[in-house]
């Protein structure tokens, strides 16, 4: 696992040939188990998950001439703030008997 952040980036290029040039020269490590590749305009574009380091790496890469990297989110800072929304202990405990059960009824 990386120590740094990870982002997320959407990966852009004016032709496949290119996005497939940088995609296969960096082979990053996650563009999903399928990424798929959507038009933007005249534009392709694939969405990609990098650490730091990769990031950097990637965007003085000599394919990097053909495509632009544009960081969507910090994911990592995301994870992190969203952590903090989680509440504590069973919310359940405190209903007492008012605890679901059952398949329920729809009405």
């Amino acid at each position: 696992m990386t120590e740094g952040p990870v982002f997320h980036v959407e990966i852009t290029a004016n032709s496949l040939a290119d996005l497939r040039a940088f995609t296969d020269e960096m082979q990053p490590d996650d563009l999903g188990c399928r990424p798929v590749v959507r038009r933007r305009g005249a534009e392709f574009v694939v969405n990609a998950y990098l650490p730091e380091e990769q990031l950097n790496a990637a965007r003085g890469s000599r394919a990097a001439g053909g495509v632009s990297l544009e960081v969507v989110e910090n994911v990592t800072e995301t994870g992190r703030e969203r952590q903090q929304e989680v509440g504590e202990g069973n919310r359940f405990a405190t209903r007492g008997d008012n605890v679901p059960r059952g398949l329920g009824r729809k009405e």
